[in-house]
């Protein structure tokens, strides 16, 4: 294993249902599994782990036993995930299909169960990504399942949910901890430390209440890169580490443009999926503009907050059929009297965008109007331009 090995799955995945919920050692298993597949890979291998990086990604004490290795395993074997599906139906699917033991070698050889092969191989859009060494030095399940709901989410730099979703997605049994205090206490407040503590996210809390009762919690979520813990190298059985493609060439180019921030690996490979589905060939030139329009607009105070909301909301109206381009963004002090216009309605909006995790039908509808409005203003704007000129 090595430090920089990504985590990838599919969003779906990160969102199911844990009713027979891993252990962390289970979990650390499974997503060192995970962490050991390539993007190029189009099916499941058999994954190796040595015994010695068994015994200290789990911390076991002293010279792991075989029957401990054994029993580890075979309990894996048997946990199941939820998987709900688009069109109403679902999945059931055993994380694990197959456990070797390599005796002389002492190595163990695991295999994925076939059906997951849609959410770990080929990600193409909406998948979740981050470096293996952010969870391997947590010790509680809960924190490892809400490090992995919080990196689905940074993007947007908030989630919100009730409290029965929450402890759906934290795999908390239905009748442990009932009361939410008790739930605050003994699974938000420690995963939230743990998380803050060890890993790149910095994670703040707003309770949501109806009346007295808190009913749902809205978690402000922020990338902290300078926190990121670094392992030490373990003997390495997995494939090379990834090299330096033209995404990597991409995001050197673009951070030589960008004037006091910059972007790392894992922020700009989200940022750019988004806006590859919008723009296509044309991404690197609106990403351009982009990042020229805030070096020179001085009201933004935090670049990559902006750079991220402001990509997020063209996808938004991108998906309603409006067409978005960066071309027509001037600073302020660029602005002539009467252009404030220049600016289109959807852009002005500083705070980046909230989105409910239990939107209903209406309101979803009404939000898909709403940007059908707002782009054709920017459509007819565009159209008025070109009469003048």
């Amino acid at each position: 294993m090595q430090e920089n090995y990504l985590v990838a799955q599919r969003n779906d995945l990160i969102e199911a249902r844990h009713t027979n919920p891993l252990s962390v050692r289970e979990q650390k298993i499974v997503l060192t599994m995970v962490s050991m597949i390539q993007p190029t890979d189009e099916d499941f291998k058999d994954y190796r782990i040595s015994v010695k990086e068994f015994s200290e990604m789990l911390g076991l004490e002293g010279s792991a036993k075989y029957t401990e290795l054994k029993e580890i395993t075979k309990d894996l074997m048997s946990k199941s995930i939820e998987i709900p599906r688009a069109d109403g139906g679902w999945l059931f699917a055993n994380w694990i299909s197959s456990a070797e033991y390599q005796k002389g070698e002492g190595i163990i050889d695991l295999s994925f169960s076939p059906k997951l092969k849609p959410y770990l191989l080929q990600l193409k859009n909406t998948f979740t990504t981050y470096r293996l060494s952010n969870i391997l030095s947590l010790k509680s399940t809960y924190s490892i399942r809400l490090y992995e709901l919080m990196k689905k989410w940074q993007h947007l730099g908030k989630w919100s949910c009730t409290i029965e979703n929450f402890r759906e997605k934290m795999g908390v049994e239905s009748k442990k901890y009932p009361r939410y205090a008790n739930l605050k206490a003994r699974v938000l407040n420690p995963a939230l430390e743990e998380v803050n503590e060890k890993t790149d996210l910095s994670i703040s809390i707003k309770e949501l209440k109806k009346g007295r009762s808190v009913v749902g919690i809205e978690f402000i979520i922020r990338h902290a890169p300078e926190k990121e813990i670094r392992l030490p190298s373990l003997e390495n059985h997995s494939e090379p580490t990834k090299e330096f493609n033209e995404l990597d060439e991409l995001r050197v180019r673009l951070n030589e443009l960008a004037e006091g921030y910059q972007f790392d690996s894992l922020f700009f490979s989200q940022l750019h999926q988004g806006a590859s589905l919008i723009w296509h060939k044309d991404t690197e030139k609106e990403l351009e503009m982009l990042i020229r329009y805030v070096n020179e607009e001085k009201t933004v105070k935090n670049p990559l907050g902006f750079i991220k909301s402001k990509i997020t909301s063209a996808w938004e109206i991108y998906e309603a059929g409006g067409r978005i381009t960066f071309a027509d963004l001037q600073p302020a002090e660029a602005r002539t009297t009467g252009r404030t216009e220049m600016l289109p309605e959807w852009f002005t909006t500083k705070d980046e965008p909230y989105e409910s995790a239990d939107a209903s039908p209406e309101l979803e509808e009404l939000k898909a109007e709403t940007l059908r409005q707002l782009a054709k203003k920017k459509e007819d704007f565009a159209r008025k331009k070109n009469q003048k000129n």
